[in-house]
């Protein structure tokens, strides 16, 4: 008997019994409730960087690191594109009987992810000038934006595989263990924080290793749970001997593309954006934006994590050949988003205030007789409401998006995403700043998402019969 034969009659002892329950909204909110927790607090890592910085250093050293963030975005790219990507094909090959060709393309996924932000990472060490100049650095923040820089390059490849064994935890069905990861990776950071910035006067330096630290945490839990799995009754997931196969490496890197470019293209278009708020308002327009893209993250986050969590049950039952199962998580899961996204936006409104004075601690000054609300938090208070327009748009085609990774359709994913993260974004910040000044760069996100609906309506509509989830 070949071993493409074995690979297909293997099963599970647990026969995948997480992954198989039946489908109904408690289920779907339960399985992804711990992704929908890691989500949420790994979207304040950068956040806690921000207020410590802030508060503890000044808003020029919050400009650098709203300049360098983007870097970090770019390599974290990566690790989703090959965490959700291979996570996709991975859970599909569960359902249809293919252990033993499921655990060597993980293995496979690690290895090479490893290789790939290894080489990204000496890239960072070896010319960090020319990172820096790509990221719009300006001079008078290019020392400490340096200065933040370097501790992160060091940390890129296990920065990335954190993510990707966090997304592999979902399939096994132990998702709340990379959430248990990302809680003591998040306490850990802002207690670093405090420690290398306040007590060491480490400065942005310590912000680096504080957050670095707190993401190698998953990382190295995922690396110890997954060799101990191989021992462990019913594991479906663990290392193996790893077996190059371009094809699935080709395949995982085209189901992961929507979320390797909405994060590359948040990259790309937070630099371009960085250097449009350089030029029209200078440091304080650049710290403002890294303000209302923290809160934006934290918003927004919870029906991030839910669509993301949910992705492995719709490959495992796209695998399985259960149509009945994937049209009820497509009705379930479209309706649940849109309510989220809904909550995100009463959310925005109602702490907008709230989330700007974690940041500044004192938002007027007093001059002659008269306050004064500073520049800055005019700004966030803008940005923070303005953006939140989109968010209702922006879950409709994130799940649109995942959905068809989900289906191991990489191309209309990354499709998707492109249009709607990167060529309707760049797009609209070539335009609307012309005429509404910082304003427009915030109006940019919004009228991304809603110019981005129509080709996600579309696609869902068209393919409805190709994979029966409508």
């Amino acid at each position: 008997m070949n071993t493409e034969k074995i690979e297909t009659l293997e099963t599970s002892t647990t026969e995948d019994a997480t992954l198989n329950k039946p489908v109904n909204l408690g289920f779907l909110l339960k399985f992804a409730l711990p992704t929908i927790v890691s989500t949420l607090l790994q979207s304040t890592f950068g956040i806690i960087d921000g207020v410590f910085v802030s508060r503890i250093i000044d808003e020029y050293a919050l400009s650098a690191t709203s300049l360098v963030w983007p870097f970090l975005m770019f390599v974290l790219a990566l690790g989703f594109m090959f965490g959700i990507g291979g996570n996709a094909l991975v859970a599909k090959e569960l359902g249809e009987g293919k252990l033993v060709r499921a655990r060597q393309n993980f293995s496979m996924i690690v290895v090479v992810s490893f290789a790939v932000t290894a080489v990204l990472s000496l890239f960072g060490l070896l010319l960090p000038e020319v990172v820096l100049g790509i990221l719009g650095v300006s001079p008078e923040v290019f020392d400490i934006a340096l200065e933040y820089l370097t501790p992160l390059t060091w940390f890129l490849p296990s920065i990335t595989l954190g993510v990707i064994f966090q997304q592999f935890l979902i399939t096994e069905g132990k998702a709340h263990l990379g959430m248990i990861a990302t809680i003591i990776g998040g306490s850990l950071n802002m207690a670093l924080n405090w420690l290398l910035i306040y007590y060491f006067a480490l400065g942005l330096h310590g912000a680096a290793l504080a957050t670095s630290i707190g993401y190698t945490v998953p990382a190295i839990f995922g690396l110890f749970y997954f060799i101990y799995n191989r021992k462990r009754v019913g594991g479906m997931i663990y290392f193996v001997m790893p077996k190059f196969r371009i094809t699935a490496l080709a395949t995982s890197a085209v189901n992961g593309l929507s979320e390797m470019i909405a994060m590359m293209a948040g990259s790309i278009t937070g630099a371009f954006m960085n250097n449009i708020l350089m030029e029209l308002e200078g440091p304080m327009a650049v710290a403002a934006g890294g303000i209302m893209f923290a809160g934006m993250g934290i918003i927004t986050s919870i029906f991030f994590g839910y669509i993301w969590g949910i992705g492995p049950i719709i490959s495992y039952n796209y695998g399985k050949g259960d149509s009945e199962r994937l049209k009820k998580l497509f009705k379930i899961s479209l309706a649940t988003v849109s309510v989220m996204a809904v909550a995100a936006i009463g959310g925005s409104f109602a702490f907008t205030d709230l989330f700007i004075s974690i940041y500044i601690t004192e938002p007027q000054v007093y001059f002659d007789g008269v306050w004064f609300t500073l520049p800055i938090v005019e700004m966030a208070h803008s940005g923070l409401r303005i953006i939140s327009l989109g968010y209702i748009f922006a879950a409709i085609n994130a799940f649109g998006s995942a959905l068809f990774t989900a289906l191991n359709n990489g191309k209309i994913s990354g499709l998707l995403a492109a249009l709607r993260t990167f060529g309707f974004v760049m797009l609209s910040l070539a335009v609307l700043p012309l005429v509404f000044g910082v304003d427009g760069v915030w109006f940019a996100m919004p009228a991304a998402e809603v110019l981005a609906i129509f080709t996600t309506v579309f696609f869902v509509w068209w393919y409805r019969k190709v994979y029966n989830y409508a």
